[in-house]
């Protein structure tokens, strides 16, 4: 676990590393398997279908991980570190994404 900037929460998240967030996503896809077998044994829509209840082992493995509570697993599930880039040389900001051509942030061009 690793605390930096976020791009979609406009703030320092805890990240995820590769271990950390295989666990997340074992969790994550039982999850939603659950969810369907659900709705398939009882006929019904998926609003009805208690997901945020089924979640909680999500949620609750990622609060043991990095110590903060998140009440959307679906944020959880973008908190991995392989998905930026390096820090910007000038403003320490990570990159979006690891091929990424320019700051977000500064708008610095990467060096290659």
């Amino acid at each position: 676990m690793k605390r930096m900037w976020c791009w979609r929460c406009k703030q320092e998240m805890p990240m995820l590393d590769e271990d950390e967030y295989a666990e997340i996503a074992r969790l994550y896809s039982e999850a939603t398997l659950a969810v369907k077998e659900y709705r398939r044994t009882w006929g019904i829509p998926l609003e009805n279908a208690s997901i945020h209840e089924r979640f909680e082992p999500v949620r609750a493995r990622y609060e043991s991980i990095t110590g903060m509570k998140e009440s959307n697993e679906n944020a959880i599930m973008h908190h991995r570190i392989s998905l930026y880039g390096p820090p910007c040389k000038q403003c320490n900001k990570p990159l979006r994404t690891p091929k990424a051509k320019l700051c977000g942030a500064c708008m610095l061009p990467v060096q290659e």
